[in-house]
């Protein structure tokens, strides 16, 4: 038996999806698999978006037990216990901001077996009070962690004592499969000779929008067609954007799509563009990345943080985070156009949930 602990359905977004995946890889190797969830992940006033809920359909062959309220210590103990009870062999856990620091080093310190930890987010792009102490307390109790790119791993060197395993961040499992670029287009009603540029995922201030502006600014004359889609639901107010666009006359080039997308939906977007950028100003690493990859889709992104580790040209152009660099990137590969699929297929028998799963089952058995 092993035991996830983390968000899982209902909830969205990329920490719950890729729960899930692995729960579902794991069972296909042959393990009793359950995530422990969260009943109140995030209190309706720390959270940022509209909704912390996918309307997607629950994933099937997954026990998900939603038993966790993260301000609610009564229920760290009775999940403990419910856990304990269950004996699982291994207990992993996941970690990506210092709010749930407390709730998961307690729960850590009273369960009784193998615990390891995967940290998406060692030191937050946006800081956040007392976060090097959170994960301290929370990683003090596990066995060993498990972190998605070097960068991340050099930042929990402070863990001395705590073997760490890096392994890049897998491709989605949930993710739907790509289709003809006309036909997207035509669905999102863009012309179907315009070089299309994809910015995708949660709109916050690290990453770099308002640099992507100020390089299509600069690309505008070069090539006079393009269009720019920023897909995501804004964290952050998205009117400073719309000003610096409307003075830089780009309105007709860079459009705002600010509702979160669906799993179902994510297909059409990436299968609509040329390229993918991530102009972010920090990063552990990224998980529109793996998307990029299994719609094979080249991409332009900064060499901040763990965001370019493993990716090279023809697949990737890396560049400064500075909107010259990021204009010249994105030039670079929208005149290279579509890199061959074999140089997409080796990147994705690389970062399958496979591969993860039996490099953390080889790790925890190590410990």
């Amino acid at each position: 038996m092993i035991v996830i602990i983390g968000p899982a359905h209902p909830y969205r977004g990329g920490i719950a999806d890729t729960n899930e995946s692995l729960a579902q890889v794991l069972t296909e190797l042959g393990h009793d698999v359950e995530i422990f969830s969260f009943s109140r992940l995030y209190p309706s006033g720390l959270f940022p978006g509209k909704t912390q809920f996918s309307s997607k359909e629950k994933p099937e062959g997954i026990d998900i037990e939603r038993c966790i309220d993260s301000i609610g210590p009564s229920s760290w103990r009775k999940t403990a216990k419910a856990i304990n009870k269950m004996s699982p062999s291994l207990v992993v856990f996941r970690y990506w901001t210092p709010f749930l620091g407390p709730c998961l080093g307690t729960i850590t310190r009273m369960i009784n077996t193998k615990c390891v930890t995967i940290v998406d987010n060692a030191i937050s792009h946006e800081p956040k009070f007392g976060e090097s102490l959170f994960l301290r307390y929370m990683l003090a109790a596990q066995d060993g962690v498990i972190s998605l790119s070097h960068h991340t791993s050099k930042q929990l060197k402070f863990i001395k004592s705590k073997p760490c395993l890096t392994y890049p961040h897998p491709i989605n499992r949930g993710l739907v499969p790509a289709i003809e670029k006309e036909k997207a287009r035509s669905i999102l009603g863009l012309d179907q000779n315009a070089p299309v540029v994809l910015f995708f995922g949660l709109i916050r201030k690290y990453k770099g929008v308002g640099l992507l502006i100020e390089a299509i600014a600069q690309l505008k004359n070069q090539i006079p067609d393009l269009r720019v889609l920023i897909v995501g639901e804004p964290y952050i107010s998205i009117r400073p954007y719309l000003k610096q666009i409307k003075e830089l006359g780009m309105e007709e080039i860079i459009s705002f799509h600010t509702s979160y997308v669906e799993d179902k939906d994510v297909g059409v977007w990436f299968s609509a563009c040329d390229c993918v950028v991530q102009p972010y100003q920090a990063a552990s690493q990224s998980g529109i990345t793996p998307m990029a990859l299994h719609y094979q889709r080249p991409m332009v992104v900064t060499d901040v943080g763990g965001l370019s580790e493993g990716l090279d040209m023809p697949i990737a152009k890396i560049v400064s985070p500075f909107a010259s660099s990021i204009a010249a990137g994105l030039e670079t590969i929208l005149n290279a156009g579509s890199p061959p699929k074999k140089n997409f297929t080796a990147y994705q028998e690389q970062r399958s949930w496979k591969n993860f799963a039996k490099k953390v089952l080889i790790f925890a058995q190590s410990l």
